[in-house]
């Protein structure tokens, strides 16, 4: 494979673009993405078992989704949404409020990403509250603008930190029962020195993490965790960014919970492929900020809702729910054969939900292998599959709802020869050298490996 073009662009990205633009696993160029392939500029086709980071849940270039598209730009992309109206923005609003968990009565502020979305909830839950403490979860991530970024549990560096943030221990579906049935101990010590519930504005929580490695929270320690919000006026917020549209196999991961949040945040899948995200909640916690404070140019754009209804439409139809049924099924069943079968049996694990999976991989001595997970991410790539490493020792598995059966029988097959081919030794130069850009602290294997 002639690899100049991507060659080329990568050499000038590194002089043109900034280092923090990317989270680079391998030198992948894309020129087109159709479907449930991703092509790059050099002609290479990878299956996509990715979705854009869980931004194109119906692949790319859906046809329902590019008619939407090529309607609407015919008649408006954009007009300021501070000073303005549109159809679209109240007919997707419309929409998102009738899957409000429990149909309680919702409105909906649109932003421009899911970042933006954790922004406003964190603004609107202090404003409704008239409180400044925030709970938060250790291997959150909730994105990257201010407050975002606060309350993920992420190294800052030398990054402002708020002080007003808490965070506490999560509780994932795999792990061990405690014996006394407390998940709350450590919140409620901290109660109990010098944090008045009293003054706790909201409580940010994925009822699935996504960058902390597809995990699913356990059921009793969300269920203590909302008990304990209605018992001191703390609003409970389901960031829904990655999980949303149907990712989990519901609208809302959250659903597999059975508590009615206060607020969701949404972002990612939400315009279909296009930059939209959304805090929804009560009506009530919505009226609590006027324009001066959340307005912005142009999130809830005519193009970005336009598409999202669509997508939305699609979702509701029986095709996808049978579609989505039967390739949440076989998944499934993939995985379960991918670990009967492995090389390296009692080192895999499969932890996650609906159609968003992890792969933990983990060391001889049980400890979570960062390394072996990442060379399989970048063999995947060599081969012609795309995913990545989530949580450091995850392989992130989230293909498009619309990928073939084909595509993905073949992907679990090229994932399978990647396990064995890293199992067996395999390591080359390139891959040494994306391991060291992205984990510049390792430098002992780096030199073993020279």
């Amino acid at each position: 494979m002639d690899k100049r073009k991507s060659s080329y662009i990568f050499q000038k990205d590194s002089e043109l673009i900034a280092p923090g633009q990317h989270l680079l696993y391998f030198p992948l160029v894309v020129d087109s993405v159709n479907g449930d392939t991703v092509i790059d500029v050099d002609g290479k086709s990878y299956i996509d078992f990715l979705s854009s980071a869980s931004s194109l849940n119906l692949g790319g270039a859906h046809p329902t989704i590019s008619e939407a598209i090529k309607k609407q730009v015919e008649k408006c992309t954009q007009y300021c949404t501070c000073y303005s109206l549109n159809q679209p923005m109240v007919e997707y609003a419309e929409r998102l409020a009738s899957i409000y968990p429990g149909k309680i009565p919702s409105k909906i502020l649109f932003t421009l990403c899911g970042s933006s979305g954790i922004d406003m909830a964190f603004n609107f839950a202090k404003a409704y509250t008239k409180r400044n403490e925030i709970i938060s979860f250790k291997n959150s991530f909730h994105g990257n603008t201010y407050a975002s970024s606060n309350i993920s549990d992420m190294d800052r560096g030398n990054f402002p930190i708020l002080k007003n943030i808490h965070i506490f221990s999560y509780f994932y579906e795999d792990d061990p029962d405690i014996k006394d049935n407390n998940y709350l101990a450590e919140i409620e010590e901290a109660f109990k020195n010098g944090l008045n519930p009293k003054d706790v504005a909201a409580v940010f929580i994925e009822p699935i993490q996504g960058d902390g490695g597809l995990r699913p929270a356990k059921k009793e320690f969300i269920r203590q965790l909302y008990l304990l919000c209605k018992k001191h006026g703390i609003l409970f917020i389901s960031d829904e960014v990655q999980q949303g549209f149907f990712r989990s196999g519901s609208w809302f991961s959250i659903e597999h919970y059975n508590v009615i949040p206060d607020g969701i945040v949404l972002g990612k899948s939400l315009g279909a492929g296009l930059p939209l995200g959304a805090f929804m909640a009560r009506s009530e916690i919505m009226e609590s900020l006027n324009a001066e404070l959340c307005a912005s140019t142009i999130a809830g754009y005519q193009l970005a809702c336009a598409t999202g209804i669509a997508q939305f439409d699609y979702m509701c139809s029986k095709e996808f729910k049978n579609m989505l049924k039967n390739k949440i099924e076989l998944l499934s069943s993939l995985q379960k054969n991918l670990v009967s079968k492995s090389k390296m049996k009692g080192r895999i694990k499969i932890v996650g939900e609906g159609f968003s999976y992890g792969i933990q991989i983990f060391d001889e001595e049980g400890n979570r292998d960062r390394l072996s997970a990442f060379k399989i991410a970048f063999r995947c790539y060599e081969k012609g599959l795309l995913l990545i490493t989530v949580g450091g020792n995850t392989l992130r598995i989230q293909p498009p709802f619309s990928i073939s059966i084909e595509h993905l029988n073949k992907g679990f097959q090229l994932l399978e020869d990647a396990i064995c081919d890293v199992n067996s030794g395999y390591v080359t130069d390139e891959m040494l050298y994306f391991y060291k850009r992205r984990y510049p602290e390792i430098k002992d294997y780096i030199k073993e490996n020279k």
